[in-house]
């Protein structure tokens, strides 16, 4: 089953738009990348994105046909460790060129 999670990253100076173990595509501004994953979002039957800032954090995210993702706990030092680490994992899963 195709992964129904649209990811928006930056890669080596361009801003990536791309599903786990699916190709991605690039764009030159963030603004470009996040317009093209609420339209990808938007023409699947239900789905998701999620916006990783340059630091890899997730910054911004939304849903389509889908129950909401929950918001992330209060910050507080183990919630940032939590978050940090998170991010890191899907980002090296999405920046592999081996598919889950």
């Amino acid at each position: 089953m195709a992964s129904k999670t649209v990811h928006v990253f930056c890669s080596q100076g361009t801003w990536q738009v791309k599903r786990e173990g699916a190709s991605g595509k690039a764009y030159g501004t963030k603004r470009e990348a996040v317009a093209a994953a609420r339209k990808t979002m938007n023409s699947m039957r239900a789905g998701q994105f999620v916006v990783h800032g340059k630091d890899g954090l997730i910054k911004e995210h939304g849903t389509h046909n889908m129950t909401p993702v929950q918001d992330p706990p209060k910050k507080s030092s183990r919630a940032s460790e939590i978050a940090r680490a998170v991010s890191q994992v899907v980002l090296d899963r999405l920046q592999s060129n081996s598919t889950p």
